[in-house]
C-alpha cells in the first residue's frame, strides 16, 4: 500500500458518520483510527507532529464536498513538486 492509503480508506469509510458530529472540523487520522478532531488545520497538524513526529498521518477536513485547488505554476511546469 502507498503512504496514507490506510488513513484515506478509513476516512472515506467513516465520512458519513463523522459529518453528523464533526462537519467542518479537521480530522487527525493515524492508521485506521480517528485520533481527534480540531477546528483548524494548524491545530490538527501541530498535534499530529507532537504525537507522531516524522511518521505519516492524515489531516483532512470533514466536509460533504471537497474543494479542489489548481496550482497553475505546477501544472504548467514552472515549478516542480520534487524541488
Amino acid at each position: 500500500m502507498a503512504m496514507l492509503d490506510t488513513e484515506l480508506k478509513y476516512f472515506k469509510e467513516n465520512l458519513e458518520e463523522w459529518l453528523k458530529y464533526y462537519e467542518g472540523q479537521y480530522a487527525l487520522v493515524k492508521d485506521d483510527k480517528l485520533i481527534k478532531t480540531f477546528t483548524t488545520f494548524e491545530e490538527a497538524y501541530d498535534d499530529g507532529v507532537k504525537r507522531f513526529g516524522r511518521l505519516s498521518f492524515l489531516v483532512k477536513q470533514i466536509v460533504k464536498q471537497e474543494i479542489s485547488y489548481v496550482l497553475p505554476a505546477l501544472t504548467l511546469g514552472l515549478i516542480r513538486a520534487h524541488s
